[in-house]
């Protein structure tokens, strides 16, 4: 019994991430859909995208200071209120306004992103503590907190097409919305609120956190290859699929299938991480999923079969989902308390930096070319940086010892 009450914090943490990024897989499947069919134009889809992703950079220079300031269980709260009430506002104004205008779209989509960083990111830095309370090895909490966000990127689309059908996207959004609302109550009844909160650090800057990645040899590896996993996976998924979809072969709930296909792909492969890494090098199951996810990336120019979009889906996210519990592990393990705030949200910045960037130039060469030369330059280009990280980048194993200590 005293074993089940100290799991519950830990069980109450990743029950509500869990809820949080179901809501965001639900609003994933909406708003690409959405675009396309008011505008027809990949362009104004990837500036949209662009948009769900700058909160996420912009976390760095705020979130984290606010993480290591206020404290993790507080900001955690508070974000997940905030981006209750912002996401309220896309189905506000579609059902009172008469025309959206992309500009209106994108920056209602800026500002419903604009705290879920700062909230994950706490989370994340009260893991370490609450894997200790319930005295459960670290690698195998974030192998489950890996599964579970994976499951709803498996769950969320499907979720998303079924309410989109019988309701309509406004009110998947305030169904969206209520996920945050719920979220932070589960964490408020059942995580605790820490006494101690570690001193932070007396450098203002917001570079702290990206000074201490850049001197880690595992969290530099990290950093370098996730800039260039984003530039192309976040166009693959948010725009490359979509056009796909709607615009090959004219089934948008093909959209919804080929994400949650690549959610539950991603879901085995991250609750597999904690046998893996018993029997793989931290390298093998890194850079081993990028190759594998390239690969996939590079099928989808040549499919001419919806099964087929569908299956290079799964293979996309067959490996790539044990790379986030790694990451995760290796960031808590290497990461000081008085800076994990500013560690973890330099790190989500400077991977997903590059997204706007992938996000856009994806869209504007769909738009002037085809679908199928982004996707095999894409898939190219992370194929030759997942081969160059394993060669000359690979991933220490000295702290894994760390993790069988917890």
């Amino acid at each position: 019994m005293d074993d089940q009450i100290r799991s519950i914090p830990i069980i109450g943490l990743i029950s509500a991430e869990s809820l949080s990024l179901l809501g965001n897989q639900m609003a994933a499947v909406a708003i690409p859909i959405m675009i396309l069919h008011y505008t027809e134009s990949p362009l104004i889809t990837g500036i949209a995208g662009a948009g769900n992703i700058l909160p996420i950079v912009l976390a760095a220079f705020i979130g984290g200071r606010a993480i290591d300031k206020f404290g993790a269980w507080r900001v955690s709260v508070f974000a997940d209120l905030l981006s209750f009430a912002s996401v309220l506002a896309l189905p506000l104004a579609f059902l009172y306004l008469d025309t959206v205008s992309p500009l209106l779209i994108f920056l209602l989509v800026f500002i419903g992103a604009l705290f879920d960083p700062t909230g994950i990111s706490a989370r994340q830095t009260l893991v370490p503590d609450l894997a200790r309370m319930a005295a459960k090895p670290l690698d195998r909490i974030n192998s489950y907190r890996g599964g579970l966000e994976n499951g709803a990127d498996f769950l969320g689309p499907i979720i998303g097409v079924v309410f989109i059908s019988l309701v309509g996207v406004a009110i998947t959004f305030f169904i969206n919305a209520l996920t945050f609302l719920l979220c932070a109550i589960i964490f408020v009844v059942t995580v605790p609120r820490p006494h101690n909160q570690p001193p932070m650090s007396e450098d203002s800057a917001a570079w702290v956190g990206a000074r201490f990645i850049f001197k880690q040899r595992n969290l530099r590896a990290l950093a370098g290859v996730g800039m260039m996993v984003s530039f192309v996976i976040l166009p693959f998924l948010g725009l490359l699929l979509p056009v796909l979809a709607t615009q090959k072969f004219a089934n948008p709930t093909l959209l919804g299938l080929c994400l949650s296909a690549f959610g539950l792909a991603a879901t085995l492969g991250a609750l597999s991480f904690s046998k893996l890494v018993k029997v793989c090098s931290r390298s093998a199951i890194y850079y081993g999923g990028l190759l594998i996810t390239a690969i996939a990336i590079m099928l989808c120019a040549y499919v001419t079969a919806q099964y087929g979009v569908i299956l290079s889906a799964v293979l996309a996210g067959l490996l790539l989902g044990a790379g986030n519990p790694l990451q995760q592990t290796i960031l808590q393990e290497e990461t000081p308390p008085a800076i994990a705030g500013q560690v973890f949200t330099s790190l989500s910045a400077i991977h997903f930096v590059a997204g706007p960037v992938g996000l856009l130039l994806a869209g504007l060469v769909t738009q002037l070319a085809n679908v199928e030369t982004v996707l095999l330059s894409g898939g190219g280009l992370l194929l030759l940086t997942a081969a160059l990280g394993w060669c000359f980048a690979p991933l220490s194993e000295a702290d894994q010892l760390a993790t069988e200590k917890l």
